[in-house]
């Protein structure tokens, strides 16, 4: 006869499970409690180095503009708000002729009577293809009556018709045109047809542009900061505190430079509320015109 084998099946009681599943919780509210502050001040960390990119790359951005500036064209409102500010941004540049050589050739730049064409010496920016004739020539450009480049009734800003990129180089005006002032440098700038205007509005940084216009109405001041929403505005940064943003330009006695301050504060949500940053960057403005 084959002997019978019992085989005995063990397995967790109920009291055995709800032992385990207690404990289980007692050690992972445990382990919860210390490695939670490690956890938010991470999550806090990646939410202020976010917010310091997105300021520090919209200063950056904002400065490179703003060294591009005309001399002398950047400006606030007539109120003096510290919330935006306005420039002409320059595209090209160089020195044009004012003597002939000694051959008696040259196309020099007459400032005794209206010209509408003249000789480029040496040029910055100038591309091959000329400009389109949405662009102007501005010289001597001083920011006051009778040289400030944003009326078209001081004459220091003409239209370009066309540029040749053919040696000699020249520029070619739309309109006979009599420059009030020469350059002492001997200098000019092309500048859009266009101003540049930074401001904040709408818990946002934004950048926005202004058509200039042909003779004889002037491009007024700003009167007030553009409101969120204007029409061709871009966004470079949101999350703003526009009443402790600010921006405020100092130039210099000689009126040969300029200082623009640049304070954002930008505020995100954070683990443990609200994170803030704030940013502060000095921008040189070259005035020499």
């Amino acid at each position: 006869m084959r002997a019978r084998t019992s085989i005995r099946q063990r397995g967790f009681t109920l009291v055995e499970a709800i032992m385990v599943i207690t404990i289980t919780g007692i050690l992972a509210a445990i382990v919860a409690v210390f490695i939670r502050a490690p956890v938010d001040g991470y999550i806090d960390s990646v939410a202020r180095a976010e917010l310091t990119d997105a300021a520090d790359t919209a200063l950056r951005r904002i400065a490179r503009d703003v060294r591009t500036a005309l001399p002398n064209s950047l400006r606030t409102t007539t109120g003096g708000s510290t919330a935006c500010f306005e420039f002409l941004p320059t595209v090209g540049g160089g020195r044009y002729r004012v003597n002939q050589t000694d051959t008696a050739t040259g196309n020099i730049l007459d400032f005794s009577a209206a010209d509408t064409i003249f000789e480029v010496l040496a040029s910055a920016g100038l591309p091959l293809g000329g400009f389109a004739t949405q662009h102007h020539v501005v010289i001597y450009n001083l920011g006051i009556a009778g040289a400030d480049a944003y009326n078209p009734a001081n004459r220091n800003r003409a239209a370009i018709a066309a540029v040749s990129a053919a040696a000699p180089m020249t520029i070619t005006l739309a309109a006979a045109n009599q420059f009030p002032f020469q350059s002492p440098g001997n200098r000019f700038h092309v500048i859009p047809n266009f101003s540049v205007v930074y401001s904040c509005a709408g818990n946002a940084l934004r950048r926005s542009i202004r058509t200039l216009p042909v003779a004889p109405a002037a491009l007024a001041q700003l009167a007030s900061c553009p409101e969120a929403g204007t029409a061709g505005e871009s966004i470079l940064v949101g999350n703003v505190n526009c009443a402790n943003s600010a921006f405020t330009y100092t130039p210099a006695a000689s009126q040969r430079n300029g200082v623009l301050t640049m304070a954002l504060e930008l505020t995100q949500a954070g683990a443990n509320g609200a994170e803030t940053i704030h940013l502060y960057q000095e921008v040189h403005v070259d005035n020499t015109p």
